[in-house]
């Protein structure tokens, strides 16, 4: 009996550990997770003008606590946690309590700066369309790099037209976006029965002058002789065989040829389908029937002749011919008698030929037994500008060599920034970006162009002479010989008229960030953030910092961190030492572009 209540007492001594344990162990959890504080979110994007609350989570009421926004100019925040989004920024909100600080990250989207496009790649077949969509608040601009693949109207819808790929720009005075357009083929996937291309089966084919026959579907042009045969059959078992027409207006009574009970031939008459039929009665008198549909087609094709251009005019020098009459199993075959100077890649219904070097030659083309030639000239043109960017009232020249007998034509598509002559002579009107076409036929080139205000082209070289001549010291900023950023600015814009006087000074440089907030109250920062070149213009100011704290229409220069300015050449180029070209690599951190002169 003390035995076993020995026993019995150990038990009881284990259970009661572990019981213990865990009722020590669960309210030490609850403890901890109830008095942890943290703020209620640590990171968020927020709309202009919206607001949101702030907690910090488990501090006791009454609990003294310091809320602060790093940039007043994008979000503020109240003693009670509730921020705000005022304008486009980030900004980061720091919560003090119990000399522990706690923070939240607050982006506001600028959507002047963005645009955001409903697809970024694009596949179509020929002749259907995508409408693109593009998220922002201004007016936003669609342009096609290749009108001949995919055109784009001025409400961003595109439309197929050649295979092939092509870029489609969306556009606005600060901002763009870039879908790519994958245009395929509009070849129909023609489904035939197994037997017409088994050799071994039993059928009627079509079979050639020469009695050939051929394992395809039945497809041949209107007007034009025809003649079938049963394939696979041993005719000296055959007693009788009845030829027939579906439709006498597509394709006319087959006609008995003498020696043959299972050869025949007809005359297609107009496009349509008919159905060819074989009644044969062999000699056991045993009657099979045999049938193939017949189509009958009207084959043309679009154009007769091609003026072509070798690599001298550069790529998508390609030119499109398109058939007509065709039905989805229509069969093209094309030979091309001088495949050193043009390249040809047939598709369903349209065959695109490319010009490789000078000279001249035919391709045949064969449609449903019809022969189409297609002859093609392939000129070594080469198209050049004189200079792509010129002053206001200068003037530059496009020419055209090697095209004789064409006549080019020239467009301006914007005649306010730049004309052009029917000799290819480009005037400049006004400064800012346009584009001059160039019409050779079919084929059209362009040229982009850049004119820049009077005087400019002056400010841009002393300045690049200066970067690439003279040393970079801070110290020594203003004395000849040396420069730092700002002071190279003033320096290039003094070489003209003096004018870096309009820079805010005419005896000193300000600095980078100081010339910001002076071009800004005279309302000369244009952009805020990044545009693209084409929105540029020679002798614009490129200031860089950090646009994440940026905030448009109210934030001085030193809020957006602004460490560096630089001049615009033209052309994507930057005054930097040794020259330097726009790319995301340097455009990413620009917070603002100035305009100085018009």
């Amino acid at each position: 009996m003390l035995r076993m209540n020995k026993k019995l007492l150990k038990s009881l001594a284990l259970i009661m550990c572990i019981v213990m344990s865990f009722s020590v162990y669960l309210p030490k959890v609850n403890i901890k997770a109830k008095s942890t504080v943290y703020l209620s979110s640590t990171n968020m994007e927020l709309t202009k003008g919206k607001k949101t609350r702030l907690r910090l989570k488990n501090a006791p009421k009454g609990a003294k606590i310091t809320w602060k926004t790093t940039n007043k100019y994008a979000v503020v925040v109240s003693k009670k946690g509730t921020v705000r989004a005022v304008n486009a920024g980030n900004a980061t909100i720091y919560v003090k309590y119990k000399n522990k600080t706690y923070s939240c990250k607050i982006n506001v989207p600028d959507p002047d700066r963005q645009i955001k496009l409903n697809s970024q790649n694009v596949t179509l077949v020929e002749n259907n369309t995508f409408q693109l969509v593009a998220e922002t608040n201004s007016k936003v601009t669609y342009i096609s790099e290749n009108n001949n693949i995919a055109t784009v109207d001025n409400n961003g819808l595109i439309t197929a037209v050649n295979p092939g790929t092509v870029t489609i720009t969306a556009k606005t005075a600060t901002a763009f976006s870039k879908c790519t357009v994958q245009v395929q083929s509009a070849d129909e996937q023609a489904t035939s029965p197994d037997w017409i291309y088994n050799k071994s089966a039993t059928g009627i084919r079509r079979i050639t002058k020469r009695g050939t026959v051929v394992y395809d579907n039945i497809c041949w042009v209107s007007n034009k002789a025809i003649s079938f045969k049963i394939d696979n059959i041993n005719e000296n078992n055959i007693k009788k065989c009845v030829w027939s027409s579906s439709d006498k207006t597509v394709l006319s009574k087959p006609q008995k040829r003498d020696g043959s009970l299972i050869t025949t031939d007809a005359n297609t008459l107009k496009a349509g389908t008919a159905i060819v039929t074989a009644k044969v009665t062999n000699k056991s008198g045993k009657v099979s029937k045999y049938t193939s549909y017949v189509f009958v087609t009207t084959p043309a094709a679009d154009k007769s002749k091609l003026t072509l251009y070798g690599k001298g005019v550069g790529n998508n020098r390609q030119q499109y011919v398109t058939f007509t009459g065709l039905n989805k199993f229509s069969t093209i075959s094309v030979s091309n008698s001088n495949e050193k100077a043009a390249s040809v890649q047939i598709f369903h219904d349209k065959m695109a030929v490319t010009g490789l070097s000078e000279g001249s030659g035919t391709i045949t083309v064969t449609i449903d037994g019809k022969v189409i030639k297609i002859k093609y000239v392939t000129y070594n043109a080469i198209v050049t500008c004189g200079a792509a960017g010129i002053q206001k009232k200068r003037t530059t020249k496009i020419t055209v060599s090697g095209a004789e007998g064409i006549t080019p034509r020239y467009t301006s598509r914007n005649r306010k920034i730049a004309t052009v002559k029917s000799d290819g002579t480009v005037k400049g009107v006004r400064s800012g970006v346009t584009y001059i076409d160039v019409k050779l036929g079919d084929y059209t080139k362009s040229f982009r162009i850049e004119v820049s205000a009077t005087g400019m082209q002056t400010i841009i070289d002393r300045a690049n002479y200066i970067v690439n001549h003279w040393k970079y010291s801070q110290a020594k900023r203003m004395k000849s010989g040396y420069y730092d950023c700002s002071a190279l600015v003033w320096k290039g814009y003094k070489a003209y008229n003096n004018y870096q006087k309009k820079l805010g000074s005419s005896k000193w440089a300000y600095s980078a960030g100081e010339l910001f907030d002076y071009l800004y109250s005279k309302n000369q920062i244009i952009y805020f953030g990044y545009t693209g070149t084409d929105d540029m213009k020679p002798g614009d100011l490129i200031f860089y910092g950090d646009y994440n704290n940026a905030v448009k229409y109210s934030t001085p220069g030193r809020t957006l961190d602004i460490y560096h300015v630089a001049m615009y050449a033209g052309n994507g180029q930057v005054v930097e030492k040794g020259g330097q070209t726009m790319s995301s690599n340097n455009t990413k951190y620009i917070v603002g572009i100035g305009r100085v002169v018009n």
